[in-house]
């Protein structure tokens, strides 16, 4: 019988975020064990032990831990040590004949600039040589030598937002099962164009020119023999780190220099169009005029407030120009723990003057002072203690924890349905399409100041590799 060790360790590190990523942030979503090895875990380890069971292959999974916490500033060398340690002691106490690991790409620790780089190099380590590592990504990889130096399959999202994790958990689980059969002989190149891209650019995989990259590397999965993955990452490019950017990882059957030549084909595609992704953003005023003049309900994407790339969500940029402009309906939600307990303590029915946002950074400020009416606090049973102001028009959600706007659960809870207003401000860039579909609103992208802004001009890079588009004109 084989034996299959399966854990995942996740953050997308925003080095520009000055708040460290502690290991008390990982416990709020970490399984253990039998935890790990559920058909029912989400996402892409679901998808991989959903496959395993399928191929009834005669296969044991191990399971180790999985641990992921919200995008943020760099992680503690404590709470990387910590979660690593599970993962190689698991390895050292169970003997098995493989690895999957479901992990971001884009940890970057107080002493590691590619920690997952990292982590693989410890696990090859401790498993030898000849047994193969499986690895899924998160399209905002920032892909570097170690990493596909230590992995045997990788694949990364296709899919933006983010609706693909169960078919990549399926997709390497399928192929990690034909490597233990000595059916393939899977190994990994990669190519590092020196381009620099990311949301709410012009980057969707469904769209051009992005589209042809996604599209070229399918065709070759499909035509050409012995490619097994040809994946495109867009990387991250709030990281002050060597690696910065964009890479292309292949996987192909023993021809390690047919990967090779793939991953350098779609990196030349994607760096030919490189031109094409750096679309104009209208600042934070212009954003709410092109709002206005759209068919509602509208959601305006906070470009540099982006809670999915590591930025606090208590920027006031675009609700200091709905006010100034008089807007008679749009929907808020911030993240500002003291002006949520004041209105929770004044209570429904009260009238509040609060500051409120801008306190967590020069940048996101300056807090904005209104009067507003408490119309609902949340349960004290919620997990997410909030606050709903009514100021004019304006519906605030104030919050005690930052809660990006990937789900609506948080609005619904006190009563708030976006899709009734003019306009809305999600603090993403597109993820946040899966709860604001397209089939209801219409989208307008702006260029706000922030950790995750689109000016990078503003980023005091000291690490990354020049010249570097488009910091460079290459």
């Amino acid at each position: 019988m084989k034996r299959v060790m399966i854990g995942g360790f996740s953050h997308e590190t925003n080095t520009f975020n000055p708040v460290p990523t502690e290991l008390e942030a990982f416990r709020h979503e970490a399984r253990y064990g039998s935890q790990v090895v559920s058909p029912a875990a989400p996402g892409c380890v679901g998808g991989f032990v959903t496959a395993m069971a399928e191929a009834d292959a005669g296969l044991e999974l191990v399971g180790s831990v999985y641990a992921a916490a919200p995008p943020g500033g760099s992680v503690t060398d404590a709470a990387f040590a910590a979660i690593s340690a599970i993962l190689l002691e698991t390895l050292e106490r169970e003997p098995v004949d493989a690895v999957y690991l479901d992990l971001h790409g884009a940890m970057v620790t107080e002493s590691e600039t590619d920690g997952e780089g990292a982590l693989l190099e410890r696990v090859r380590q401790r498993v030898g040589p000849g047994v193969p590592i499986a690895v899924t990504l998160d399209m905002h990889a920032t892909l570097t030598p170690l990493m596909v130096r230590n992995a045997d399959l990788v694949s990364v999202y296709r899919c933006y937002p983010h609706t693909d994790l169960a078919e990549r958990g399926r997709e390497v689980a399928r192929l990690l099962c034909r490597t233990l059969r000595g059916e393939v002989r899977p190994v990994t190149a990669l190519a590092k164009p020196p381009l620099l891209i990311g949301p709410p650019l012009n980057v969707l995989p469904q769209d051009l020119p992005m589209g042809l990259t996604y599209e070229r590397a399918r065709h070759l999965e499909r035509t050409l023999p012995g490619v097994l993955l040809a994946c495109p990452a867009q990387g991250f490019m709030q990281q002050d780190v060597p690696a910065a950017g964009v890479g292309v990882v292949v996987t192909a059957d023993a021809d390690r220099a047919l990967a090779q030549r793939v991953a350098d084909e779609l990196g030349d595609l994607l760096f030919a169009h490189r031109r094409e992704y750096w679309v104009r953003l209208p600042a934070a005023g212009e954003a709410v005029r092109l709002a206005l003049r759209s068919v509602p309900p509208v959601s305006i994407a906070d470009g540099g407030d982006n809670i999915g790339a590591g930025t606090p969500g208590d920027g006031t940029a675009l609700l200091g120009e709905i006010l100034r402009q008089g807007v008679d309906s749009a929907f808020v939600q911030l993240w500002d723990p003291e002006a949520t307990a004041r209105a929770t303590a004044a209570g429904v029915g009260a009238v509040v003057t609060l500051d409120v946002g801008g306190k967590s950074h020069a940048l996101y400020g300056p807090p904005v002072r209104l009067t507003g009416r408490v119309s609902r606090v949340s349960d004290p049973s919620q997990p997410v203690a909030a606050a709903r102001l009514e100021v004019g028009g304006v519906t605030l959600l104030l919050t005690a924890v930052a809660v990006g706007p990937n789900t609506l659960d948080l609005p619904h809870a006190l009563g708030i349905r976006p899709e009734t207003y003019r306009l809305t401000v999600c603090k993403g860039g597109f993820a946040f399409r899966v709860s604001y579909p397209p089939s209801i609103y219409r989208y307008v992208l702006s260029a706000t100041p922030g950790f995750s802004s689109t000016d990078l001009s503003t980023f005091p890079y000291r690490q990354i590799r020049r010249p570097l588009y488009p910091l460079d004109e290459i």
